[in-house]
Order: C-alpha cells, then structure tokens, then sequence
C-alpha cells in the first residue's frame, strides 16, 4: 500500500464548562500515549476532529455551520440529527477515544483511494530487530483495515515481520501454510455468523490451524470489555487479553511477558 496513514490526529473542544473542560484533559493524556494518538488542538478550524457539547444548541448550531458534524464526537443527552459519533454523560475517556477511532475509519474508508485490499495480501517488510536476529513472522487478524495498519505499523517498529488477515478464512490460510510466533487476534472478524476470534483462538491452540507441534501465542485485542468477554478468552486459551484503545504501556509489557523484546 502506498498511503501512509498518519498516526497523530488534532482534536477541538466545542462548548463544555470549565470543569468539563478539565475532565477532559484526562482524556488528551490518555488519547497520546496509542496509536493513533490524538492531541489538543488549539480550535476547530485547524483540528481533524471534534468534540462538542450536545445539550449546548448554539455550539450544535456551530459544528453544523462549519460543515463538521461528521467530525465531531457529541456528548450529551441525545444525539444530535445526522450525528455519526455520540456519547451520554459521564464523560469517559476511554468511550471517546473508540468513538474517534470509529470517525477516522470512517473518513480513511470515504477517500477517493481507499485502503486496497491487495496491500493485506503484499508480502510483509522484511525487517531485523535491533540484536541482529531474524525478524519473528506475526500475524495480525482483524476486520478493520485500519486496525490492522496501526497495529503493523507498530509491530514493525519493534522489529516483527507482519503478515495480515482481514477474517477467519484468511487467517487459517497462512496460518496452514506459515509457522508464526504470536497471534493477534480481533473478537469481531466479519458478519454475524462468520467466525469470530474466540472460536479462532481455539482452533490455533488446539493445533488445527498451523503446522508444527508448538501453537503460537495468541493476544485478543478487542473493543470487548466486559468480564464475560475476558473469561471466554481465557477459555478460548489466549496468552494475554488487550482492550482498545490499545495503551502502549499495557501492550508493551504483555509483548515483554510473551516474547522478550531487544532491548
């Protein structure tokens, strides 16, 4: 694939009191430590996104005036007309940080050129990690294109070489055919009724899915919070549970647990 998707985004305040206001700053110093990050613009004018208060017409009237509704996360009562992204009160930072993620694959899915699906089917970069040692083949699963190419990007950096499937099928096809030593696995991986990643989970660590004796490691990493969630992955038998947005300090140390990094 040739676009290069960028990995920091700006985002602008519209409305809110000043308590609300500082509420949010938690939210800006969670949305900068992942990818992809999302840091305070200065106004709307210059920001990729927004987020806007629901329950305040006169900023509703603003973001409609500026021709940014499909921009902005609102936050309030009700969502407002032709609203993509809204969020009740409390405000959560970790809720608006998935919202956000869902405008820009939103956004990068409506480009006069799309992500191409052949840029799944490429050959990954063959890249070293800092020891000098061969690069260790993963495998990144996920229906979203995007996921999958921040999830590379940043695997990549680390030294990985990435291989990606955009569902279940895919993924059994190069799991047969390619020994890998970690597994990342989305739960949602198509329509209702199509495989999701528990039931692939299993499949890999029950030695159907790839060749060789020793199943690779498998991490969920999934918008699915939930205790329930967590507890069938567990019996799915993944090695580690990740929850988006993805924090680079948790996603580091389960990679640390599961395969020691160069340092």
């Amino acid at each position: 694939m040739s676009e290069r998707i960028p990995m920091r985004y700006t985002v602008a305040l519209q409305g809110f009191s000043d308590f609300e206001r500082s509420a949010l700053n938690s939210f800006f110093r969670l949305a900068q430590q992942r990818a992809p990050a999302y840091e305070r613009a200065a106004s709307a004018t210059e920001s990729d996104f927004i987020i806007a208060d629901a329950d305040h017409p006169a900023d509703v009237a603003a973001v409609r005036e500026a021709g940014r509704l499909q921009d902005t996360v609102f936050i309030g009562a009700r969502a407002p007309e032709g609203a993509p992204a809204w969020l009740p009160r409390p405000i959560e930072p970790t809720r608006i940080v998935r919202e956000l993620d869902l405008l820009l694959e939103l956004r990068l899915a409506s480009l006069d050129e799309p992500i191409d699906v052949d840029w799944v089917n490429s050959s990954p970069q063959n890249l070293s990690p800092a020891d000098g040692q061969p690069a260790k083949d993963v495998l990144v699963v996920d229906d979203s294109r995007i996921a999958l190419k921040f999830l590379q990007t940043r695997l990549q950096g680390l030294g990985y070489r990435v291989h990606l499937a955009l569902d279940a099928a895919q993924a059994i096809e190069r799991l047969a055919s390619q020994a890998f030593s970690l597994v990342f696995l989305d739960v949602v991986l198509g329509p209702e009724g199509s495989m999701d990643g528990f039931a692939l989970c299993q499949q890999i660590k029950q030695r159907k899915t790839h060749p060789g004796d020793i199943a690779p490691a498998v991490l969920m990493v999934t918008g699915r919070t939930s205790s329930m969630d967590r507890v069938r992955g567990d019996l799915a038998g993944c090695d580690a549970y990740l929850t988006k947005p993805l924090m680079e300090a948790e996603f580091i140390a389960a990679l640390r647990q599961l395969d020691p990094l160069p340092a």
